[in-house]
């Protein structure tokens, strides 16, 4: 997603020339659009796979085939629904204004209103699809899940049978409800400006005013970060990723101390410049079990 719309996008709007081939202008359509609804139908599905886990644990949910046809169906359904983008999308050129620019042209625009109903209708539909729905339904399978952890803990804490592995599993659980309920956090707080901004832009004033491209702009960087965002959320609510991060800073610092001060009395009383043996570094970076390795869709390490 960041490959195919954040150059392209920058390039064009602080050049404010279309330098790209003009069969690239309809490609470039179909493959931002289709990446974004690729990446948000993506994070509704795991949304929902793990709320099934948690609702109904003692049943498969999701087999490799069922994935394969679920990843399959996300990916012809984003793009096709990109496809109007790149249909009615062609270079004008505005001599004596600016350069040239890749915009739509839809069947019904015309010149004396500079509008175009079906252009709105689509808007619309994206602003659905792509943020309110996937929004909406993350939230309320992280709603269900957060339900479900917290009747299992009181029914737990009412009967007194917690034992050391029961608190592990409730700690894991609780830990895996935090970094859901902040994914979607980000994904609103990431895709709220810029569907704001188309919104304006269709329904409210169609000559765009001067601060509207670099608000646009950063909007629009705002909105890729997305991609960057569910990845570094998972690293930091996952242990063994910030104890294996921990090791390797610590390590680092000892090598540059050990070169600043290869003779020093502090490198040879201080225990931060000793050798750390076999032993405590299996124990950093060897997690207690092989399931703790598990991928994110895993029950047991989302759990």
């Amino acid at each position: 997603m960041a490959l195919t719309s954040l150059p392209v996008t920058a390039v064009t709007i602080f050049t404010r020339n279309w330098i790209f081939p003009s069969f690239f202008c309809k490609l470039i359509g179909v493959f931002q659009g289709g990446s974004i609804f690729v990446s948000s139908f993506t994070l509704t599905a795991i949304a929902i796979d793990r709320c099934l886990l948690i609702i109904r644990p003692n049943k498969q949910v999701m087999s490799f085939n069922r994935a394969t046809l679920t990843v399959l169906g996300i990916w012809i359904l984003g793009y096709s629904l990109a496809l109007p983008v790149g249909i009615y999308s062609r270079d004008v050129a505005y001599p004596g204004i600016c350069g040239t620019f890749c915009e739509e042209y839809w069947p019904d625009f015309t010149e004396d209103t500079q509008r175009s109903d079906s252009r709105r209708l689509y808007g619309l539909s994206v602003l659905l699809l792509q943020f309110a729905m996937p929004a909406l339904i993350s939230s309320f399978c992280y709603w269900m899940i957060s339900r479900v952890i917290s009747d299992q803990i009181e029914r737990r804490r009412g009967h007194n049978l917690r034992t050391e592995a029961e608190e592990k599993l409730v700690n894991r659980k609780a830990r895996a409800n935090r970094m859901m309920l902040f994914m979607v956090f980000c994904f609103i707080l990431c895709w709220s400006p810029i569907n704001m901004l188309n919104l304006y832009r269709d329904f409210i004033n169609i000559h765009t005013p001067k601060w509207f491209n670099i608000t646009f702009a950063f909007s629009h960087a705002i909105a890729m970060a997305s991609a960057v965002a569910n990845p570094v959320i998972y690293s930091w609510f996952n242990p063994q990723f910030r104890s294996v991060i921990q090791y390797i800073f610590n390590r680092r610092n000892q090598m540059m101390k050990r070169m600043s001060f290869p003779n020093s009395t502090t490198y040879k009383t201080d225990p931060i410049f000793r050798p750390i043996d076999s032993k405590k570094r299996s124990e950093l970076i060897v997690p207690e079990k092989i399931d703790d390795l598990c991928l994110p869709n895993e029950a047991d390490e989302l759990l």
